[in-house]
């Protein structure tokens, strides 16, 4: 596996000062890049189409100084965290380094501006922040399918759900592209449904993705097979990854004898049941590696490991390198 060097340079972003809808985009460091993108760019495009300022927005870090996001660029901040205009949307944009960066001050900020009426959402981590400041109690909060479960125990009187993204006074989206789609419903509120379609189309998005949609691909899309067995006992082993199954406990889920079950899985997915549950584990504690600030023994936990140098053990035979270095370094060396 080849590593990339991160991007060093600034890039500023022009502020649009004026328009009939403004948004604040607080940025953290470490935040998501493609999700900001993916946010901010429907506003772009609906001041293009509308050939007018219809939006504004301007970007925010909590100092004023400049933030490195996710893909090691730099962007140059508009100004510090201060309060919103009449009117103004603020959305927190955050990453894997959240939890570091909820500070009394910030979170002071927020509260004080949850109680002036000020619409507050967020984008990726951004949700923890909010979390942490105590403006979701009660609320619907769209976090990444990886992270939801760890978050809903973290914040037991939050609605977690696993859906594309939440609307009202405090809109959320897990991350990524689908950040598009809820600003997209945000334009349709002010000006309907047509416009965020063409808007779609200008972007090339197949169409506007409701807010109950899955964040993830089917089972069927994402391994290329539709037989119903074998579905159903994927849909399992993803929902035992802290439990694993044994290989009868996986054979009776697919309704079949272990042999048949073997034989199953060798046709459609190339490896053994055990093999491929396997694989999942150690997927999903990669992920949890790379995206979240759980110690290695929470990690090796969440994913079924007896222990954390058993999943030292594991990790090493399939990344080549052991998890404390992936998560400092973020890949292995080149060969």
């Amino acid at each position: 596996m080849t590593s990339h060097s991160p991007i060093r340079a600034a890039s500023k972003i022009t502020p649009q000062p004026t328009g009939e809808a403004r948004f604040a985009f607080l940025l953290l460091d470490g935040f998501t890049h493609l999700a900001f993108a993916s946010a901010l760019e429907p506003l772009r495009v609906a001041n293009e189409a509308l050939g007018r300022p219809a939006y504004g927005w301007r970007l925010l870090s909590e100092t004023g100084g400049p933030v490195t996001c996710s893909n090691g660029m730099t962007i140059l901040a508009d100004g510090p965290m201060q309060p919103m205009g009449r009117g103004e949307t603020l959305i927190v944009v955050g990453g894997r380094g959240a939890r570091r960066q909820a500070s009394d001050r910030l979170l002071g900020q927020l509260r004080r501006e949850a109680v002036r009426g000020t619409r507050i959402g967020a984008l990726c981590m951004g949700s923890y922040i909010l979390a942490r400041a105590g403006l979701l109690e009660g609320e619907d909060c769209a976090v990444h399918w990886e992270l939801a479960d760890a978050f809903a125990e973290e914040f037991p009187r939050i609605t977690v759900t696993r859906s594309a993204f939440t609307l009202g006074r405090r809109p959320t989206a897990p991350g990524g592209a689908v950040a598009a789609d809820m600003m997209l419903h945000l334009i349709a509120a002010d000006h309907g449904a047509e416009l965020p379609a063409r808007l779609a189309d200008l972007m090339v998005c197949n169409g506007v993705r409701s807010p109950q949609s899955d964040q993830t691909v089917s089972l069927q899309s994402r391994y290329g097979m539709r037989n119903p067995r074998l579905v159903k006992v994927l849909r399992f082993m993803e929902q035992t990854l802290e439990q694993p199954l044994t290989a009868a406990e996986i054979a009776e889920a697919a309704g079949m004898s272990i042999r048949q079950t073997e034989r199953l899985f060798t046709r459609y997915v190339k490896m053994t049941p055990m093999a491929f549950y396997a694989r999942l584990r150690l997927d999903k504690a990669h992920s949890l590696l790379m995206q979240t600030e759980l110690s290695i023994t929470e990690v090796a936990v969440a994913c079924g490991f007896q222990s954390s140098s058993h999943f030292a053990k594991r990790y090493r035979a399939a990344f080549g390198v052991n998890p404390r270095h992936m998560r400092v370094v973020g890949a292995p060396a080149a060969a």
